[in-house]
């Protein structure tokens, strides 16, 4: 498996590794050296260390990572290779196919389109010129969300009889259940967000509506809880956040629960997603979702029912939506309640890799189902 970051693959993908690793299968990560990268080697996987250059294109960065990933390729000779993010993605499938040909079934996962395509320009035509090169030598792209699908074959990027919807990375939604908000008090809301420092995931918005909501609400909280990724070419430093007297920043938390329980609202202004696996747990334990009507949100929201997804980038809206949320209780419980029935039925960990399991049936891997 190859991802930009070892979090990746253990949030969302460990599930599959310890699969894997039970069945006898020797599993290579190629990834940053991180402490999820670590913690996924003390369960038998080998961890070899390769930097992806994130958010656009970079000659020396990106060939020394080409170069690292033929390197692994050609001590290891997988039969199965795994791609998670643009550069694993595009890099990845340029090697496997052309040091091992027909010997590797090469796997992508689109895991969301990112800062390339927030962006635009020289960048988005970069990664679309990627795309397209590298996905015809891949057996099968899977996509998390119908956008990102109907944008692939549009542009012909992706052939029909290799591809799959996928929707999401899914959550153990046994870890996070049902939480009762009743006690809350109403005169102090607490609206959280929870994603990484970064313009695209819509921090700047989050501070706005902040300011809006509380001339109404003087005692509401907004909480962001995400990690400083300096390293990302859209990054926002944790000191500006700080400074930010309408919100409280609370770091990168290792357990979200408490601040779940806390809350009564999402509020997730982000510019494209995935599927955000915030929002999903969120809804696991029952709480609504406010954000924009953006590829990614939509798959994990739906509208009028779950939550609300509101015009791109309009901040006026979205701060009278939440003060109308903030105060009708009784409509975010009827949220709350059909949002952790949707992550229920949709969103539970085990049915996302049951189906990815399939997809390596499908291509002629020897992996049972798990049970």
């Amino acid at each position: 498996m190859a991802a930009n970051r070892g979090y990746a693959l253990k949030s969302s993908r460990q599930g599959i590794i310890r699969h894997f690793l039970e069945n006898g299968w020797q599993v290579v990560l190629a990834t940053a050296d991180d402490d999820e990268g670590r913690e996924l080697a003390e369960l038998g996987a080998i961890l070899e260390p390769v930097t992806f250059s994130r958010g656009g294109f970079s000659l020396a960065n990106d060939f020394k990572a080409y170069r690292r990933l033929q390197s692994i390729h050609h001590q290891y000779r997988p039969k199965l290779v795994h791609h998670f993010h643009a550069k694993p993605v595009i890099l990845g499938s340029l090697v496997a196919r052309k040091l091992l040909g027909s010997n590797v079934r090469i796997v992508n996962s689109i895991t969301g389109l990112g800062h390339a395509f927030v962006k635009g320009g020289m960048v988005t035509q970069m990664a679309s010129a990627g795309y397209r090169l590298a996905l015809p030598r891949s057996d099968m792209t899977v996509f998390q969300n119908r956008d990102d699908q109907a944008l692939f074959q549009r542009n012909s990027w992706v052939a029909e009889h290799n591809q799959r919807l996928i929707v999401g990375s899914g959550i153990d939604v046994t870890r996070f259940s049902w939480m009762n908000r009743s006690d809350h008090d109403p005169d102090a809301p607490v609206i959280v967000m929870m994603g990484r420092l970064l313009g695209q995931k819509g921090i700047h918005e989050f501070v706005a509506v902040a300011k809006q909501v509380r001339q109404y609400y003087s005692m509401a909280r907004f909480i962001w809880a995400g990690e400083e990724d300096l390293a990302h070419p859209d990054a926002v430093s944790a000191s500006w956040l700080v400074a930010q007297p309408d919100v409280e920043y609370v770091g990168r938390l290792s357990d979200v629960g408490p601040l779940l329980r806390e809350a009564d609202l999402l509020l997730f202004p982000s510019y494209r997603e995935g599927v955000p696996r915030a929002v999903m747990e969120a809804a696991a334990t029952g709480l609504p979702t406010v954000g924009f009507d953006v590829p990614g949100v939509r798959e994990a929201v739906r509208h009028g029912e779950t939550g609300f997804l509101l015009p791109y980038r309009h901040v006026e809206i979205m701060a009278k939506k939440v003060v109308e949320l903030i105060g009708n209780s009784e409509e975010r419980q009827r949220l709350g309640r059909q949002a952790r029935q949707l992550a229920v039925n949709e969103f539970d960990v085990r049915s996302i890799q049951s189906a990815y399991f399939k997809t390596y049936r499908d291509l002629g891997i020897d992996i049972p189902q798990p049970e």
